[in-house]
């Protein structure tokens, strides 16, 4: 009897830090898978689902946007889509070999009256950078970029906690308006 008390004395213990053990194991794990799926960015997919995003998010944005077009400029690998609702403008998808380095929206000439647009084109791509991001906080984040912009600069940029780097660039001269997204 003594004996059984005596085993059973020693087993609990045992058994309570292999418990404890288990669940540390599980919860380590729970957080490593909950970290790949927090961030849900460009750079860690392929060029064809990127290409799909693009389209399946400018659809539900009402931008109409062409058909992706595969280009080689100095050794340099891009995809091209021309914007149709503002012209000389275009979404390319700048990658080497199969990763997708940056994405990037160039429009045309910024004038007073089509600012909204311009903020629907640039808040299309910002969510296509990321899933995780949706329409408030991507019209919030490129507020937040022009607000930075300096008195005299045409120009800014911001790193996000979603390791990419947001930049933006006018042209004094044209008017043209440069939005990339790129991860640090």
């Amino acid at each position: 009897m003594i004996n059984k008390k005596v085993w059973l004395i020693l087993l609990l213990p045992i058994l309570l830090f292999v418990a404890c053990q288990n669940k540390e194991k599980e919860e380590t794990k729970n957080k490593i898978q909950d970290k790949a799926q927090e961030f849900k960015v460009f750079s860690d997919k392929s060029v064809e689902k990127v290409i799909e995003e693009f389209e399946k998010n400018s659809r539900r944005n009402k931008i109409s946007i062409e058909k992706f077009e595969k280009l080689t400029f100095e050794n340099k690998n891009y995809y091209h889509s021309k914007i149709n609702i503002k012209k000389n403008s275009a979404y390319t998808i700048n990658y080497d070999g199969i990763e997708v380095t940056s994405l990037v929206v160039k429009i045309g000439s910024v004038t007073g009256t089509d600012l909204g647009t311009i903020e629907d084109l640039v808040v299309n791509l910002i969510e296509v950078s990321d899933e995780n991001i949706k329409d408030e906080e991507a019209r919030k984040l490129y507020a937040e970029i022009l607000a930075g912009m300096k008195e005299g600069s045409l120009s800014n940029e911001l790193s996000y906690k979603n390791t990419i780097k947001y930049a933006i660039t006018i042209s004094k001269d044209t008017g043209e308006l440069i939005f990339i997204a790129q991860q640090i």
